[in-house]
Order: C-alpha cells, then structure tokens, then sequence
C-alpha cells in the first residue's frame, strides 16, 4: 500500500505539509508534469476538488474516481440517495431553462445552486415564489463574477440544481473509511449563520456540546453511507442538516476534508490530525477527548473578499486589524491565492457564543485597502 498526496497549491495547510514530510509522503501538485501511479488498494488524499482531474487522468477505472464522480455531480449524489429519501424534491436543469422556468410549479421552499459548485457561490435560498427572480439574477451574477476565479472543475454554472429546503442545523464532518469499511469521525463542526437567508462559509464551531449532540446520528449515517458506495481508504468531507425528518445530506467533498486547510480546526480543539489519522488507520478516542474539555467553543473564520469588489482593485489587507475583532486567536493564516477570494482564515477559541454573531456581523471591507484609480482619488 502506498500513500499520496496531490495538492492544488494556492491554499495549502501548513499542518498538512508537515504531517506529509514527517511520514515521508510524496507530494504530487494537479500542476505538475508528473505521473501518480494508484493502485486500488493506495490511500489517496486532496485539498481541493481541482486534484480529482489528476485522478481521472492517471486512473479512470479506479474505485475512488468512480465514487468521485458520483458525489462531486449533486444531481446523481441525489439520485444515489433517492431510496433513502424516496419524497425529496430536486430537479436538474441548464442555466438557460432556469431563466425560463415557471416558477407557479415550484414546491417552494427551495434552494438554487450549481451542480458543481464550491464554498456558497451561487447558492440562494427561496422562500417564496415572489423572491425567485431576484435569486436567479443574482445566481447568475454571482456565476459572472467567480468565472475568471474558479476553473469548471470547481464552479461551473451550466447545470443548475433545484431542491427543497432542508430545515435544521447544518454541520460539516470530516472522515475516512477503513480498510475494513469502517467509517471514522474525524472532526464535526456546525455551522452559524446572520439569518435564515444566509449562505455563507464564514464561521464553523465545534465544542464538546456539538460533538455530543448529533455524533451518533452521524455514525449511523455513515454507515449506511459507507455499505452504499462500497469504497475501502476514502477520505471525504460531509455536509448534513439534522432536519425534523432526521439526518439529511446536502453535499459529500470526495477525497478531502474541509476545504482551505479548515479541517485543522480538530488539531486546535482536540488535538486531531486528521491527514495523520487517515493514512495511520487511527480512530480518535472520543470519550476521552471530550472528557478533558469544559464549555469553550472553537471556530474557524474564514475572510473572503466580498463578491462586489474586484480582487485586481484589492492594494492591501489589514490583517491586524482583523486579528484585534477576536478575543483569541489560536492561529492566524494570511492568504494570498489568485484562484480564491479568501485573504485569510483564522482559527480562534471563545467562551461567549456572542463572539460568533459580532464577528458574522463584521463588514470585511472596512479591513481592505483599495488601490488608488482616477475615480476613487478625486
């Protein structure tokens, strides 16, 4: 069996990087002229969904792009789901049938999205049929706006899926299947919102709390997850609510964790690594790990640069300034990407839930420093 990691090398964690060097794996960049060789029974690990073209270049029979396919496409993930959820909702359709759809059809309400897509670009929820035009304009806006940012692998708007709405808390996991289908939690993380209109990636916590009240929900998903795709060494990311109707998956990120190096998030909080734990075959003593922690609250935030400012206008960013709105900051990551509007993600510790909505609430742009035109200099 062996090891390997591909990275797309815009945002790479730095635990990561490390954790390949201290157990001497080869690094391999969805860039690079090299030539994995994977075999079926290797363990295989991402930081971005652009590496999957890496993998069905070098291995298009291979049981991980097979699965790949078929969860990073949202449309047949559903229909890979409908006999679990026999009476859920969703459509497929172009972009060019949305814009002429009837809407006095829709079972409102519903949430609109690319097929492909990444972070929330273009992802809006709708309650009413009143407010469809105006969530379709701005889908459409928002598809213009990221094109020149996001390769098609990653966002790409030419299909476009309709699907009810999912009522409940929204959490993130992040885990890996053993060699014996066994599936391992690695990290949950719940996700906070300004409203119920919100899509965004902004803050994800995690606590002994969140752990504790849906873990097992999530374990018996999992498995009944894990005995469906029939994959062995599969790392992925999963996305749920905890609905009225129990557990419901919204998306699964194949061969990663959380996205921009935010899956550390579980080594600040419980001491976790999951890259480690996933190609050492180890399973986090959860009971333990919660057992030596009270009722602080760890998080992520990560800073985008908001949709309507140009990155090219962009001349500096006041990351002190940003650091000063936590009241502690575990680890700070400035970034600078040229594919992705994230300028920073920042690991932070809390005992006031309060914290969380200040810093929901707080107007990034007042933290970026535009460059000096004829227009903004009179």
């Amino acid at each position: 069996m062996f090891f390997i990691i591909i990275l797309e090398n815009q945002i790479v964690s730095p635990l990561l990087l490390k954790t390949a060097i201290d157990l001497k794996l080869p690094i391999y960049y969805d860039t690079d002229g090299r030539h994995p060789a994977i075999r079926e029974e290797d363990k295989v690990l991402t930081n971005s969904e652009s590496c999957l073209t890496v993998l069905e270049k070098e291995a298009p029979s291979h049981p991980f792009t097979t699965a790949s396919k078929l969860v990073k496409n949202k449309a047949r993930f559903r229909q890979f789901l409908s006999s679990v959820y026999p009476d859920y909702y969703f459509r497929l359709v172009s972009l060019e049938e949305l814009l002429q759809l009837n809407k006095e059809k829709i079972p409102f309400p519903v949430v609109i999205k690319p097929n492909k897509g990444y972070s929330s670009i273009g992802v809006y929820i709708i309650e009413t049929e009143q407010e469809w035009d105006q969530a379709v304009e701005g889908l459409y806006a928002d598809l213009l706006l990221t094109k020149n940012t996001y390769s098609n692998t990653v966002v790409n708007g030419e299909e476009i899926i309709i699907e009810e709405w999912i009522d409940g808390d929204e959490y993130a996991v992040d885990c890996y299947v053993t060699p014996s289908g066994k599936p391992v939690v690695l990290n949950i993380l719940k996700r906070t919102f300004i409203n119920n209109r919100d899509t965004s990636d902004r803050i994800y916590f995690t606590s002994k709390q969140v752990i504790n009240e849906i873990k097992e929900e999530i374990e018996d998903f999992l498995h009944m997850l894990s005995e469906r795709m029939d994959v062995k060494n599969f790392p992925f990311h999963l996305e749920v609510r905890k609905s009225r109707k129990g557990i419901r998956a919204i998306e699964l990120n194949p061969l990663r964790f959380a996205g921009a190096g935010t899956t550390d998030l579980s080594h600040h909080a419980f001491g976790i690594n999951g890259a480690e734990h996933y190609f050492q075959n180890k399973e986090p003593d959860w009971e333990d790990l919660l057992s030596q922690k009270g009722t602080e609250v760890y998080g992520f935030f990560c800073a985008e640069i908001p949709l309507e400012i140009s990155k090219h206008f962009v001349e500096s960013i006041d990351h002190e300034g940003l650091m000063d709105k936590f009241s502690q900051v575990l680890e700070y990551r400035a970034i600078q990407a040229s594919n992705d509007r994230t300028f920073a993600v920042i690991f932070f510790q809390t005992s006031d839930m309060d914290e969380l909505q200040a810093l929901l609430h707080l107007d990034l742009s007042t933290f970026i420093r535009l460059k000096q035109t004829e227009e903004t200099a009179v």
